[in-house]
């Protein structure tokens, strides 16, 4: 399968099937991620890789945070939420955590974090044209000092998104898009 096809096909998969994913699929995943751009080659991103015993860890902050959003964590609502965002991360054979820079100028911070993604976009692209599938997780889990202790976040460094990594339960369809016509404005000059 080549890139754009790739690209195409490319959806988020939350269901995987429990077969590992070994550490020669994923190390080959990394060195497509560290292909990026990033400005003056400052290789700004960082990898932690969570597999094996270490993602029931990994499941319990998942299930700690989730309890966060609730006022009382005891409630069967808030439990059955925990329960089951542990239940996804266990049954998920690998993660990714991607970590970036963090620059006290705001244009490199930003290049750094762009850098970053990209990186992630290419580790998900790369998965896509061998059969796995991926889901990319940001948000307020990233900033959890218990996943920054478990992956080892080094000083000058933040959690940019958390990648879920396995081969698809199932095939889904890749969700409709609006078409980049609609969302591009062509300038030339006459």
């Amino acid at each position: 399968m080549d890139a754009i096809e790739a690209i195409q096909r490319r959806t988020s998969v939350r269901r995987f099937r429990p077969a590992p994913v070994s550490r020669e699929s994923i190390q080959r995943l990394l060195d497509c991620a560290v292909r990026a751009p990033n400005h003056k080659l400052t290789e700004p991103w960082r990898f932690a890789v969570i597999v094996g015993d270490a993602r029931s860890r990994y499941a319990e902050i998942r299930a700690a945070h989730r309890l966060k959003r609730f006022s009382d964590p005891r409630a069967a609502e808030a439990l059955a939420g925990a329960d089951k965002v542990r239940r996804e991360a266990v049954e998920t054979p690998a993660f990714v955590v991607v970590m970036c820079a963090v620059n006290s100028d705001e244009i490199i911070r930003e290049e750094d974090y762009a850098s970053a993604m990209m990186a992630t976009a290419n580790m998900m692209i790369a998965a896509e044209s061998v059969g796995l599938g991926t889901y990319l997780r940001t948000g307020g889990i990233m900033r959890e000092p218990s996943l920054e202790e478990l992956v080892g976040l080094a000083d000058g460094f933040r959690v940019a998104g958390i990648l879920s990594l396995g081969y698809p339960a199932e095939s889904e369809p890749p969700r409709r898009r609006r078409p980049a016509e609609e969302l591009t404005r062509w300038v030339a000059d006459r």
